[in-house]
């Protein structure tokens, strides 16, 4: 019984998508099972793993202890609400490598929930999971795809996301194209959000049978999680309802719509999604391009001060991470969500 409970803490959650795809919206249904606690983004892969040529091999004690303390301080790790010392001294005894620290991570969060099930619910894991399966060979990789049609539209109502067509576009096809690497994996599943929110029970009870779970009523059951303090995760605590389906219809123009189809081009049908649109016109395509290119730039000068960081002083993550956060916080103060 021992091992088998070190087994499921050893193969660990990771649920992928793109943006707006309701990656939230199954991390809280899995988040309610009694055996299965998933974290939101801990962001490990940019904060640590991005960094480990500046911290080091974290074999050496000081360098584990200089990452730790550091990781651990970001506002991120602070509102997982755990015991920060003892994650601080676990991470200081578990982290020998940067692969052990993200499990350990993980674990932590688990068992401070009384749980025996771990995992983590971050998009641009999308894009490494070929290596997380490397990392962790029994992980379970549960890759959500919804029409980019509506991901899109949702996007372009958020406030840290581009007002952009094309740019949106593009982040979704990038980010299913890397879960969609894994797809022949024994341990890779694809869920689709209109079939989740269609049929939630008989969805679920499909999840839960991959990762090796009893499916749990809980699991459609809502609930406050004081950790959502964003609106956006907050409206996925929300009940599972089908009236967001399609909605790309009713808020994209006619040319907007056709923009995001030729972004994703044939990959939209890989996906298992239908085209409806004709194909943009050429005016509009360079107009499109232009307002992305023009994004782009602007974005990277309002966030100058957090690049500078990365760059520069790639060690200091928590004054790394207050830059952006003062950013998100002007983003969502002065840019309607529609």
């Amino acid at each position: 019984m021992k091992e088998r409970y070190r087994f499921f803490l050893d193969t660990p959650i990771f649920i992928v998508g793109g943006p707006r795809s309701g990656t939230t919206l199954l991390r809280n249904m899995l988040n309610r099972h009694p055996a299965i606690a998933v974290c939101r983004e801990t962001e490990f892969f940019h904060w640590a793993y991005q960094r480990r040529r500046t911290f080091g091999q974290l074999s050496d004690l000081e360098n584990r202890r200089r990452l730790v303390q550091r990781y651990v301080a970001t506002q991120r790790i602070r509102r997982m609400r755990v015991d920060l010392e003892a994650l601080a001294e676990t991470l200081l005894r578990e982290a020998v490598t940067y692969q052990a620290m993200f499990l350990s991570l993980l674990r932590f969060f688990a068992q401070a929930h009384g749980k025996r099930r771990c995992g983590e619910k971050t998009p641009h894991n999308g894009l490494i999971t070929e290596m997380l399966c490397q990392w962790y060979p029994g992980a379970a990789i549960i890759h959500l795809l919804r029409d980019p049609r509506d991901a899109v539209a949702s996007m372009l109502r958020m406030p840290w996301a581009p007002k952009n067509v094309y740019s949106n576009a593009r982040a979704w096809l990038r980010f299913n194209q890397g879960a969609w690497r894994s797809r022949l994996r024994p341990n890779y599943l694809l869920v689709r959000y209109e079939e989740l929110v269609s049929e939630p029970e008989a969805q679920l009870r499909r999840v839960c049978a991959f990762v090796g779970e009893e499916y749990s009523p809980a699991m459609l059951v809502p609930n406050w999680d004081p950790t959502a303090e964003l609106a956006w995760f907050q409206r996925a605590e929300e009940p599972v309802t089908t009236q967001r389906l399609g909605r790309w219809r009713e808020e994209l123009t006619a040319n907007q719509a056709a923009l995001a189809e030729w972004a994703v081009g044939r990959d939209m049908r890989t996906f298992g999604y239908e085209p409806v649109c004709s194909r943009p016109g050429g005016l509009a395509i360079l107009c499109e391009l232009a307002s992305a290119a023009r994004c782009a730039v602007g974005k990277r000068v309002e966030q100058f001060p957090a690049c500078w960081y990365y760059l520069i002083r790639s060690t200091d993550i928590v004054r790394e991470e207050a830059a952006r956060e003062r950013y998100l916080e002007s983003v969502v103060t002065h840019r309607s969500p529609g």
